[in-house]
């Protein structure tokens, strides 16, 4: 019997437009964040407060193997504060930050028919903290494609800031499926 194991990777983000940035190592870009940065940037302390409470919920995804509802309720819904009280993120400009991504499952019919390669998805990360379009790019198998596309709507992040406000951005995941 064939054990199927499934890799999944963040290749590359863009974070303000609707082109994938491919990784280039001859140009010197910001570090990329792991999880919600502190704030830098002035605001006011309900801002702050806010923040803090996003951070917290934010880097509490992002430590958990396994994050349960609970805890992505926490954090969209401090993500969704922003929106109803009309709050700015006290950070920079920056690209989104995955905070929680799900696996692909491998599909039993997948499996039977010995499907093994690489997916390469394009997901919108939307401003609200929503997915939006997702497109597979390189196919692999019809059901291990929609495996993969189901798991990156599940992906939870913190959206992309320009001029201090939340914007939309593109990722492009890579999903491997191997059977051993």
């Amino acid at each position: 019997m064939f054990r199927s194991v499934v890799l999944f990777s963040l290749l590359a983000i863009s974070a303000f437009g609707n082109s994938i940035v491919s990784q280039d190592s001859s140009r010197q870009e910001p570090r990329r964040p792991y999880g919600v940065p502190e704030a830098s940037l002035p605001c006011t302390p309900e801002e702050q407060a806010w923040w803090k409470e996003l951070r917290e919920a934010g880097n509490e995804l992002r430590g958990s193997f396994r994050a349960g509802d609970k805890q992505k309720k926490r954090f969209l819904s401090a993500l969704h504060d922003a929106t109803a009280k009309s709050f700015k993120p006290p950070i920079p400009d920056s690209r989104p930050v995955v905070l929680y991504k799900t696996e692909p499952r491998y599909t039993e019919a997948a499996r039977q028919r010995g499907a093994a390669g690489t997916i390469s998805v394009q997901v919108e990360l939307l401003a609200d903290g929503t997915v939006g379009e997702i497109k597979i790019l390189q196919p692999l198998d019809p059901d291990l494609d929609q495996s993969a596309a189901d798991a990156a709507r599940k992906t939870i992040f913190l959206p992309a800031v320009k001029d201090r406000e939340f914007v939309s951005a593109n990722i492009r995941l890579v999903m491997n499926f191997n059977l051993y």
